[in-house]
């Protein structure tokens, strides 16, 4: 057989443990990112076993409402909002705004709520962006989606003693939101806050003789 030159064969031999130095890193590379990853996984689950966004505490919370809002600087437009609220203390609690219960309904915006006392505590120019819920209340225009019959009446009553601070970010139908965020107000009942065209409330609080919504 004929031989192999010397520089071949030290070529060959190089090449050979430059592979089996790969190889080897390979694998310890393999065995560090398996160790990396289980790791991270052990990281997520002691995140989600320990930590919960406030979405979940909100979405859990029996407190979610069916209302018509109204834009303040232009009130003839009206957007029904799904309201999903949690008390964040005794004097106030916040809502999630959709504009459905669907599994693909939009974030529209939020609504704060508070009680009279920190309302009355407001200056003048801070209560200028502060609805009360009377006429909503009274006229059934904001109904419970999670309650009826007397517990539903007393939930409601204690919400007309409340005033809110509606935020709207995705108000026109847009594909996307766009431009500022806008000021909406309740139904008051008092010219311009007038209750919108039966066709445009939502079925939770439209009269029974009214036509249904295009």
């Amino acid at each position: 057989m004929r031989a192999i030159p010397r520089t071949i064969a030290r070529t060959h031999a190089a090449l050979l443990l430059v592979g089996l130095g790969g190889f080897l890193a390979g694998l310890i590379a393999a065995r560090g990112g398996g160790e990396a990853l289980a790791r991270a996984q052990d990281h997520a689950k002691a995140t989600r076993s320990g930590v919960k966004a406030p979405v979940e505490e909100v979405l859990h919370c029996p407190l979610a409402f069916a209302g018509v809002h109204l834009e303040k600087a232009e009130p003839s437009r009206a957007q029904v909002a799904y309201h999903f609220c949690k008390p964040v203390h005794d004097g106030l609690s916040q809502c999630l705004l959709y504009d459905g219960t669907g599994p693909d309904a939009r974030l529209i915006g939020v609504e704060y709520l508070v009680g009279a006392a920190t309302y009355d505590a407001m200056p003048a120019e801070e209560k200028a962006y502060w609805h009360d819920h009377h006429f909503e209340v009274d006229s059934g225009l904001l109904r419970s989606l999670t309650q009826a019959g007397d517990e539903e009446k007393r939930t409601l009553a204690k919400v007309r003693t409340l005033y809110g601070k509606i935020t709207h970010t995705w108000s026109r139908g847009e594909a996307y939101p766009e431009g500022p965020p806008r000021l909406f107000w309740a139904v008051t009942g008092e010219a311009p806050f007038l209750p919108p065209p039966a066709a445009l409330l939502p079925a939770e609080v439209r009269p029974a003789s009214s036509p249904a919504r295009p």
